[in-house]
């Protein structure tokens, strides 16, 4: 009953459907919001980082001069699955 209940819930879809959402490293780079560092991201300011962007964040640390790293997901295919296993319908953006 409780999986019923949760897949009935909007805030738990929203959430999901957030998951699911690609990120465009390139434009977010460009709009000088994330920077490429290995495989982790420095962030400027994460308050104006997209709220599904910040939704997905796998893991934070401090680079050894002080700045804000990010570790973000490279794929969404289980996400998007999950969305549709729990809407019915196909994720788009």
């Amino acid at each position: 009953m409780l999986k019923l209940d949760l897949l009935k819930d909007p805030e738990f879809i929203e959430a999901l459907k957030a998951h699911a959402t690609p990120i465009d490293f390139e434009q977010l780079e460009v709009e000088g919001l994330l920077r490429k560092k290995g495989a982790w991201y420095q962030v400027e300011n994460i308050k104006k980082l997209p709220e599904y962007v910040g939704k997905q964040i796998i893991d934070v640390k401090d680079d050894s001069k002080g700045n804000l790293l990010v570790k973000l997901p490279k794929s969404w295919g289980k996400s998007q699955k999950m969305y549709k296993n729990a809407t019915g319908k196909e994720y788009y953006e």
